[in-house]
Formats: C-alpha cells, structure tokens, sequence
C-alpha cells in the first residue's frame, strides 16, 4: 500500500533554517521586518524542502486566526444561547468567526473540546467550565484564554455579579413575611452556584428567617418539576431558583400539585431569559448575558494579539432586579 509523502511544516524549515518558527511565518508574511539574509536562507530551504505555506497556520502562529472558540456546558440553557448569541454577533463585526462547542457538563468532553480548539482558533471563550483551576491553566498555556463565570487567579474573567441583587431579592421577601426560605441550587460544579448558594444563605440567616435546603440539581426544567413537592413537604413558603429554567419548572410542579404561584408559594429565578414564557410572570435578576459576552470577546482579542500586552482582570457585571408577579405574602392559614 503506498502512502502519502508527508507534508513539509514550519517546523521542519525552522529546524533546517536555523531559525524559530515564528521567523519561518514572518518570511511569508512580513519579509520587511526581517534581515535580507534571513529572508534569503528560509526561502532557500523551504524550495529545497518543497514547502508551501499553509494560510491558517502563519494565522495561527502570528495570533491572527480568523475564528474564536466559544465552549459552553449546555447550549440549551437560555442563558449560554443568548450569550453566544451575542459572542457571535460581536466577533462577527471584527470579521472573526466562532466555532462552537457544547460539553453537555462532561469536563472530559470540555477539556477535550479545548485542547482541539487551541489548534484552530486564536483564542477560547471557555463558559463556565466545570475542569479543574490545574486543567485549565494547562489550556491557557496553549492559548489565549478568557473565562466567563468562573473567577481564576492570573486569567481573565468576565461574570454576572448579582450579590447585591439576591441580597435585594432576599430582604423583599423577608419584608413581605417569609420566614421558611429555599433555595434549589443548579450543578455542584457550578461556580455560580455556590457564590448563589452561600450568597442566599448568608442573607437569609442574618434576616432571621431559615434557610431549606434543596438537592443538586442539572438545572433543567424537570428538575425544578420534580423540585416542587420537595418544596411543598419542607414547608417553604418561597423559592430562590438557581436559574429561570428551574424556577419555571418549579411553577409547573406547583400547578401539578395544585398550588398557586404566589397565592401559596413565591418563585423567583435569575437571569431574565424566560420572561414571556412563564406565567404568571417571573419575577427574577437580569443576568446581562449579552454585555458579559461583548466584554468577553472584546478582552479575548484584546489578548490574543501579541502586542498588545494586556494584563489579566476580573470583571463583573452588575444586575438589576426585574420584579413580576410571582411573589406574594406568605399564605395565612
């Protein structure tokens, strides 16, 4: 069986050359910033090697890729949609394509998913992800990376920030007379959901009231279903959803059970992305996907152009309450 010749790479030229593969690239690119002595010894090789130069790899090489990896846990969560959405329509006015990847919460499949795109894309928006803080700094060092929702020392993040926004949250329902509050977390793994957890907590106990606390969830709609007779047995009169999928799930296990949102239990969610799907309307805290995914990309390019020097931050994003009509004073018996 005959096979194919293997292709000449960079790296053979660069070997052959004497040079580092970045001055391999250049000699095809920009010629100009190099000496006329350099520029001759590579091409002398390279004809000698029968190299032709790949377009997408000198892109890959200068930090000039034409695309931006986005991985995400569960692009059918309304809230990672309307962020990649808007990571798209961002990259897309730069000229800059997105290649998309969902991991379905497998840090497997994340990590795997990374590692392809660090061969193809100038950098990664990585959403959430579930790996390691070990696994992904290994990612970084493939890559640019920016992180969105999940804070790590020495890489930048871009996260809803909605402390002040629970603790609002909180303090209303408290005000209007719960004193039996839950909260039904989404994954484990969730950054977001242990600041929200704790976030919850925190308020509640030092407004008086006591905390119920709810089994892990995949925060998916049948979760927050089959959430609400956990709710009803725990006797709590109001519900703190990780998420607007869970709180919707939990207003359609409430009606299962014949209950009434808010005439017998208060439901509020997060992130604002399911406002004319749920009734009655919910109340909840807008989590800004949008903007959070504008200053993503915008630091992500921002970092994988090599001249740049741009120093790694963490920014949150404010939120804001959008008060509806799924909270209510406690039922009085």
């Amino acid at each position: 069986m005959n096979r194919r010749p293997s292709r000449t790479k960079l790296a053979d030229v660069a070997a052959e050359a004497g040079v580092s593969i970045s001055t391999v690239s250049r000699v095809f690119s920009n010629p100009e910033r190099l000496s006329p002595e350099t520029v001759r010894n590579v091409r002398e090789v390279a004809m000698r090697l029968r190299f032709t130069p790949n377009p997408m790899a000198r892109a890959l090489i200068m930090g000039d890729a034409p695309y931006l990896g986005v991985v995400v846990p569960d692009i059918s969560n309304p809230y990672m949609t309307t962020l990649l959405k808007a990571a798209q329509s961002s990259s897309r006015r730069r000229g800059i394509g997105v290649f998309v990847a969902d991991t379905d919460d497998a840090t497997e499949v994340e990590r795997s998913m990374c590692e392809q795109f660090a061969r193809q894309t100038r950098g990664i928006l990585l959403c959430a992800p579930r790996m390691s803080v070990s696994h992904i700094r290994e990612i970084a060092e493939m890559v640019p990376v920016v992180l969105v929702n999940r804070p790590v020392d020495g890489l930048t993040c871009v996260y809803t920030d909605s402390t002040s926004s629970i603790g609002e949250l909180v303090d209303r329902l408290c005000d209007l007379g719960h004193e039996k509050i839950a909260y039904l977390p989404g994954p484990t793994s969730s950054w977001a959901n242990k600041v929200r957890t704790r976030t919850v907590a925190d308020r509640v106990r030092k407004r008086g009231a006591s905390v119920v606390k709810l089994g892990a969830t995949s925060a998916r709609h049948e979760d927050g279903v089959k959430a609400a007779r956990e709710v009803s047995e725990q006797g709590a009169s109001a519900v703190v959803a990780f998420d607007d999928v869970l709180a919707a799930g939990l207003i359609e296990g409430f009606r299962q059970l014949n209950l009434s949102v808010p005439h017998d239990v208060s439901v509020v969610g997060h992130d604002n992305v399911l406002a004319g799907l749920v009734q009655p309307g919910l109340t909840t805290i807008e989590g800004r996907s949008a903007r959070v995914a504008q200053l993503a990309v915008d630091r992500l390019l921002a970092e994988s152009d090599p001249d740049a020097g741009t120093e790694p931050e963490h920014l949150g994003v404010g939120t804001e309450v959008v008060w509806r009509a799924s909270v209510a004073e406690p039922r009085r018996e």
